[in-house]
């Protein structure tokens, strides 16, 4: 195997505390799910959507919470890539590496999903080419903004979240108090419209509380990503879980809210053919509040995310090729400090799927599909935190006992598993087929390249106990 490990000393603290973190984790996890997975859920659903929302809440706080305990213990430079290569080992790292350019896909879901939006409010935005440039526009806004750094990126972060944040709020107030639907009656025949199963039509998914659960779980797991900060946190051992912890509280209270008030103040009559708010905001506030709620609430949500995901993927994406999987060109950096060559890479991939007119659910089941595969390397590198790094594990600020710990794994495990199975449920057979075949091959790829290829890994995982647990780590 031509792969050498070189451990990388431990950088001086970055610039991004706890704020920033926070508006990160929030920014990234409240994206196209909260705005535009509500409708549809609700025609899947009733009125039970908010109560669906929260138990999607509860499901995606347990598939990460391996990950609070791995970066309450260790400090990643690279995200989920430098916890596979320093706990997985460099073949399960060369896997993720290839296979992981296809996650760039979930870009396309934000400008889409902001162009239907605009679509309803505007009708002349409404046709397949002119949301292609509303899409494609945003796309390049953002790809700008990260260009410019980290700083910038996450300043621009910190403004957009919490408008957000303000804007959901006042409309998840807005709409409970002034609807009239009777979303908390638990025996109306519109509660729960497709009992509390799942329902298939032509094989998929169709309807069904547990079918809305796992529509909306997508947007309820985002906030994991936060790990990929930790070269640039003041402390990220304490203020990466932190901000991740600070998160959920958040996604109850906006989320649950949010679809409180889609539910309460229109019935699935009224939406018609639609699958955002707008209809639903219309009829909340005034036009001047409408506008600004649009603005602030549903685009800022969306650009939020797709802000973060730029500077999130590059980074995986750039300490990747740092080691040698990818060519070092490609992971090139401007002067300041951005990946030039991948978030290009990003922003062509995001377009595609925009281009073609996927639907915002065909965008999200890939994604979903994707995500959850990935799981099962996470899991190898999960399973053997506690032993390889015994000093750290047992001082971390988040800490169980081993064996709560492993049970909590595999419970994630499982949840991402059902995922995965409903996401290939509720695409196409050949859609299906086509994106397990572009990860086994990718997948494949990075295990060839980890047998044959000159890999050179940058272990950029710190736990503040190096000599330690390195000594320990020897001794296996």
């Amino acid at each position: 195997m031509a792969i050498k490990v070189i451990h990388e000393p431990e950088p001086k603290p970055g610039t991004l505390g706890t704020k920033e973190l926070y508006a990160l984790a929030v920014g990234q996890v409240i994206g196209a799910g909260v705005i535009t997975l509500i409708v549809p859920a609700i025609k899947m659903t009733g009125y039970s959507a908010w109560l669906a929302y929260f138990t999607a809440i509860l499901m995606g706080f347990i598939m990460v919470l391996p990950t609070f305990f791995v970066s309450s213990t260790l400090r990643l430079g690279g995200g989920n890539y430098s916890m596979l290569c320093d706990l997985a080992g460099p073949k399960v790292a060369g896997i993720f590496a290839y296979a992981y350019l296809t996650q760039c896909l979930s870009l396309s879901l934000f400008g889409t999903s902001a162009a239907a939006y605009l679509g309803d409010i505007f009708p002349i935005l409404s046709s397949h080419w002119a949301r292609v440039a509303v899409g494609a526009a945003l796309l390049t806004f953002f790809y700008v903004v990260n260009l410019m750094g980290v700083d910038i990126m996450a300043f621009a972060q910190k403004v957009m979240t919490w408008l957000l944040i303000a804007m959901l709020f006042v409309f998840a107030v807005a709409g409970i108090t002034k609807g009239d639907l009777p979303i908390f009656n638990f025996s109306d025949p519109e509660f729960l419209t497709q009992g509390w199963g799942i329902t298939f039509s032509n094989g998929q998914i169709a309807g069904g509380f547990t079918g809305a659960v796992l529509l909306f779980v997508y947007s309820c797991n985002g906030y994991y990503m936060t790990t990929s900060y930790g070269r640039d946190s003041k402390n990220a051992r304490r203020d990466i879980p932190k901000a991740m912890l600070m998160t959920v509280p958040t996604l109850i209270v906006l989320y649950v809210g949010v679809a409180m008030a889609g539910s309460r103040i229109m019935t699935l009559e009224e939406y018609g053919e639609s699958t955002t708010l707008v209809f639903a905001a219309q009829r909340v506030f005034p036009t001047w509040l409408f506008i600004l709620f649009i603005i602030g609430g549903p685009i800022m949500a969306l650009l939020s995310t797709l802000n973060s995901s730029f500077a999130y993927n590059a980074i995986n994406i750039g300490q990747s090729c740092d080691d040698g999987w990818l060519p070092a060109a490609f992971g090139k950096k401007n002067k300041a400090g951005a990946r030039v060559w991948i978030l290009t890479f990003m922003y062509v991939v995001g377009l595609i799927p925009i281009v073609f007119g996927f639907s915002i659910e065909v965008i999200t089941n890939m994604v979903q599909l994707i995500t959850s595969a990935f799981a099962i390397l996470n899991m190898m590198a999960y399973v053997k935190l506690p032993k390889k790094y015994p000093t750290a594990w047992k001082k971390a600020r988040l800490h169980v006992a081993d064996g709560l710990y492993y049970v909590i794994c595999w419970v994630s495990f499982a949840f991402f598993m059902v995922v995965l199975w409903k996401s290939c449920l509720s695409m196409s057979p050949a859609l299906a087929a086509a994106n397990v075949i572009a990860i086994v091959v990718l997948a494949g790829i990075g295990l060839w390249r980890s047998k044959t290829g000159n890999i050179t890994i940058h272990t950029s995982v710190w736990s503040g106990e190096e000599s330690e647990d390195n000594a320990h780590a020897a001794q296996e």
